[in-house]
């Protein structure tokens, strides 16, 4: 095998924002609030931008959006757009929204601020939106989305973390589907990182073999994942089956990619760009 990988490396080039502190509505089992702990709190639209001129002393490249969401599945980003846009003007940062399900006009609010990436995660299976996350929106609001989105920023980029509701694969495929459907730029494939929770490897390969046969955008195993032995062969498992690139990847993966003849393009930043921002999937034309 020969070709390229990126391996990404987000951790001093990407500046992690909760515009909603440590407060989530969700309290989705397999995250409960915590990973909002390790992002800085911004919570009201003068410190976020006070957040973006921080990030950018700091030598931060890109500043990631986000926070907890609402039972609707909503990131409460209305009220800080004009936040958002004074601090990409001062700062000149690449700017990510992760926005959960957001509407229409908010989309084109968020395109004309000046947003350079919109990060949705989609999840295929109704029962799992309803009974296991407690939310109220439906499974078709994320084609809206997506589609809406293409039209007003520049990158769209679902994730899809495969095993969410306990464990179980059961809307990973029709996730794929309308991921495959919108053509979108970028799509990371996340797994949960508790090994005794998370599906079989077995059964997260079948989904990452049956994304990239579907899905012709850049295609990269995301942050979230464990890092024990499954983690490692997930890495394998990526590399052998073409992705694009992997996220804070291991020592061994360099190790891996090497005897694949792969070769190793390192990029410090957000796996949802590579250079130019603008996704270069190997299985593109």
């Amino acid at each position: 095998m020969k070709g390229r990988i990126f391996f990404y490396k987000p951790s001093k080039a990407v500046y992690s924002i909760s515009i909603t502190g440590g407060f989530c509505q969700l309290q989705c089992g397999h995250c409960s609030g915590r990973f909002l702990s390790g992002m800085k709190a911004s919570t009201t639209p003068g410190s976020l931008v006070r957040s973006f001129i921080r990030a950018k002393e700091g030598g931060a490249r890109c500043i990631l959006i986000s926070g907890g969401f609402t039972r609707e599945g909503k990131l409460p980003i209305r009220g800080f757009i004009d936040a958002l846009r004074e601090g990409k003007r001062k700062t000149g940062l690449t700017v990510e929204v992760h926005s959960g399900v957001v509407e229409d006009r908010e989309i084109e609010s968020l395109g004309r601020a000046g947003v350079d990436a919109l990060l949705l995660d989609v999840i295929g299976d109704q029962e799992t939106i309803s009974d296991y996350i407690g939310g109220t929106w439906r499974v078709r609001d994320y084609e809206r989305i997506m589609e809406t989105a293409r039209r007003w920023i520049p990158v769209v980029a679902p994730h899809i973390l495969v095993g969410v509701s306990n464990g179980e694969i059961k809307g990973e495929f029709n996730a794929v589907d309308m991921v495959a459907k919108e053509n979108v730029d970028a799509l990371a494939l996340l797994t949960l990182i508790d090994e005794e929770n998370a599906p079989k490897v077995d059964e997260v390969k079948k989904v990452m073999e049956y994304a990239r046969r579907k899905v012709k955008a850049d295609l990269t195993l995301g942050c979230m994942r464990s890092r024990g032995g499954g983690g490692l062969m997930l890495e394998r498992i990526a590399m052998d089956l073409g992705f694009d690139g992997i996220a804070n990847p291991s020592k061994k993966a360099a190790e891996y990619a090497s005897s694949k003849g792969l070769s190793v393009v390192e990029v410090d930043g957000c796996c949802v760009f590579t250079q130019g921002k603008t996704p270069m999937s190997t299985m593109r034309p």
